[in-house]
């Protein structure tokens, strides 16, 4: 199969095809990790990338395809910037006030728990914090009380919950 048709028939089937474009960007060179999400781009614009896509197929339009795909990927990328920036800043101003609410709040691998994920358990601060539970679950409680964090109970299992992580990761940039 050549790689035209290859790509054209990627591209047809978008989660697949989204996913080819991101490998490719990496293998060029272009792109160290995979984190661009260029789905919401797509979609924001769907009407365009399916009437593009059937120009491709239907008379060979490539040039349109590709100026639309590289738009894609620069809306993208700038997002994703400005997505990393509002990590960055939440996990600073976090950190800052961890400092002040608990001694774990001085411990670095403590605050990349919180950041890993946008919840974390005891256990996981217990064994990659190498702290007691008590201690662990003390930390986390004082960042609760600070009102860093909230803690959720789901079945047996409590919950510690960076809220301002998640609205950090869940609004659009």
């Amino acid at each position: 199969m050549s790689f035209r048709r290859f790509l054209r028939r990627a591209s047809t089937s978008s989660p697949r095809g989204r996913v080819i474009n991101i490998l490719m960007l990496i293998e060029a060179g272009l792109l160290d990790d995979p984190i661009l999400y260029l789905s919401r781009a797509i979609i924001e614009r769907k009407n365009d990338y399916y009437r593009l896509l059937r120009a491709v197929t239907a008379e060979g339009a490539w040039v349109e395809w590709i100026l639309y795909m590289l738009d894609v990927v620069r809306e993208s990328a700038t997002s994703t910037t400005r997505k990393i920036s509002s990590i960055r800043t939440c996990q600073n101003d976090i950190a800052e006030r961890a400092r002040s609410a608990t001694p774990g709040g001085r411990d670095a691998q403590f605050l990349q728990v919180l950041f890993e994920q946008p919840y974390c358990r005891i256990s996981t601060v217990v064994e990659r914090c190498d702290v007691s539970r008590q201690t662990a679950s003390s930390w986390l409680h004082a960042l609760v009380a600070a009102d860093l964090l909230g803690d959720v109970k789901v079945g047996r299992e409590l919950l510690f919950v960076n809220h301002e992580f998640l609205d950090v990761l869940t609004r659009s940039e």
